[in-house]
């Protein structure tokens, strides 16, 4: 009987502070997480696990070890801590959860982090969790347990195999960090924005609004282009043809008039077009612009659409593949003959018309892109230049510079050095658009004068301001 109350005297202070403190604990953790409720923190989840588990749980073992007086090695205290350390591992996933993941600002790293790692980690805690209690609560050697679980992880690997890689895979995305969650990415034909990257695989949804499930194995396989880094924004091109009769710079022109007013092409850089290839059917040119990811598809709608349009505006043809049976007994040339120079040099009334015998040898016509040079400064001129069509930019350079001295428009003498035979010319004439020329021998061009006294006289005063100009020029520049 004294037994038995010495005992109870040594028991009831623990009996009565967990029937106080049990009640007390459960009223403060209620009243937080109705505070963290209206105040929405992640934390109220946390503290209800604390409050429904770790908190009972706790209880439990204390109650058995300081009341009941149980031994630690009781078969009843080992099962009872086991549950705590199993619950108490769980909710300590939950606060780091809580805290650093569902709390984290938008773009933030945390929110970026994939699932696969934080998989990851949880897997790590359970392991060490389990660990420590296997060792002090239940007073194993980790040793052969740790031999045991070596031989059944090659037999789990061998039956596994597909599933690891899949997770190993995930492992060495994670370390090399190709794309994250919100990227946007093109693998295996598959284009769209990373939603989810777990252990097993990476949630893609397409732009057309489908979930496409890729196994890591195949995107550590895979060439994986990725739209979101350094920046958003997308590189496109454009491939379209045109005739062989549209002059190459005018169509470029047109491409780059037709990329800086659409709407969403980004300025810089600026939208670049390229004459790329000669076709069988005509030039293929190229169209290079960027936009931002998210308005690449409206963009070039928008975009292909105007092109049309522009073809129309500005004459130009879009040829495309025609094959035809032709029954036509031929008597001459099938295409259109060019015009020759004799024909182009027809144009100007106020210039006599040069024999046909003599056009042969007289005349030779020549085309010129926009910057191109017609001919160089010290460069030999056999002849005296006609300017048919486009503009010309005259120039004479001392110092390392050139100066404009004149545009010549079309009708036009310019290149009088090459007026009395094979001379070097002391100006540099460069073509301001795409241009024209004609080249008539000296003999010709004196013939021409001899008709045409009018025409002499009015080339002459413009070759004389001309050589007055380039004179004045270089003198600017010696003199400096």
């Amino acid at each position: 009987m004294n037994d038995a109350l010495e005992a109870l005297r040594g028991v009831w202070p623990w009996a009565a502070a967990l029937a106080l403190g049990f009640p007390a604990a459960l009223l403060v953790l209620n009243e937080s997480i109705a505070a963290m409720d209206r105040n929405g923190s992640p934390l109220a989840g946390s503290l209800r696990w604390i409050r429904n588990w770790i908190l009972p749980a706790l209880v439990g073992v204390l109650f058995l070890r300081l009341v009941l007086g149980l031994d630690a090695a009781h078969l009843w205290v080992r099962l009872a801590a086991t549950v705590l350390w199993i619950l108490v591992a769980a909710g300590v996933l939950g606060v780091v959860n809580s805290v650093v993941f569902e709390s984290a600002r938008t773009g933030s790293w945390q929110q970026r982090v994939p699932r696969l790692l934080r998989d990851l980690v949880r897997v790590l805690l359970v392991a060490v969790a389990a660990a420590i209690v296997y060792s002090s609560v239940w007073g194993k050697d980790l040793s052969g347990a740790l031999t045991a679980l070596g031989v059944s992880s090659i037999v789990i690997g061998l039956a596994l195999q597909e599933p690891l890689g899949n997770l190993f895979s995930g492992v060495m995305l994670l370390m090399e960090r190709p794309f994250e969650v919100g990227d946007d990415i093109e693998i295996s034909g598959v284009s769209g924005v990373v939603k989810e990257i777990n252990w097993r695989s990476a949630h893609v949804q397409s732009f057309g609004g489908l979930m496409r499930i890729i196994p890591n194995s195949t995107l550590n396989k895979e060439t994986i282009t990725n739209y979101s880094r350094p920046r958003r924004v997308r590189m496109e091109i454009v491939e379209i043809a045109f005739s062989y009769d549209d002059p190459p710079n005018k169509v470029r022109d047109a491409l780059l008039e037709v990329a800086s007013g659409t709407p969403g092409v980004l300025a810089k850089p600026g939208p670049i077009a390229a004459t790329y290839a000669y076709g069988d059917s005509g030039i293929t040119y190229r169209l290079i612009y960027r936009t931002e990811e998210d308005d690449r598809w409206p963009v070039r709608n928008e975009l292909m659409t105007r092109l049309w349009y522009m073809a129309k505006r500005h004459g130009l043809t879009m040829p495309y593949p025609v094959s035809v049976n032709l029954e036509y007994r031929q008597s001459g040339r099938f295409a259109k003959d060019p015009p020759d120079a004799g024909d182009l040099l027809a144009k100007f009334p106020r210039i006599p018309p040069v024999p046909e015998a003599e056009q042969a040898t007289g005349l030779r016509s020549l085309s010129f892109g926009k910057e191109e040079c017609v001919f160089d400064e010290g460069e030999v001129l056999e002849g005296v230049h006609l300017l048919v069509a486009g503009s010309i930019s005259l120039q004479a350079r001392g110092g390392g510079d050139s100066v404009e001295i004149a545009i010549i428009q079309p009708g036009e003498f310019f290149g009088e050095a090459g007026l009395y035979g094979p001379q070097h010319t002391e100006v540099r004439a460069v073509a301001r658009t795409d241009s024209l020329v004609v080249i008539i021998a000296p003999g010709t061009v004196q013939r021409l004068f001899e008709e045409s006294p009018a025409l002499a006289r009015e080339t002459g005063h413009a070759l004389d301001v001309r050589r007055r100009a380039a004179q004045s020029a270089r003198g600017s520049r010696s003199g400096r």
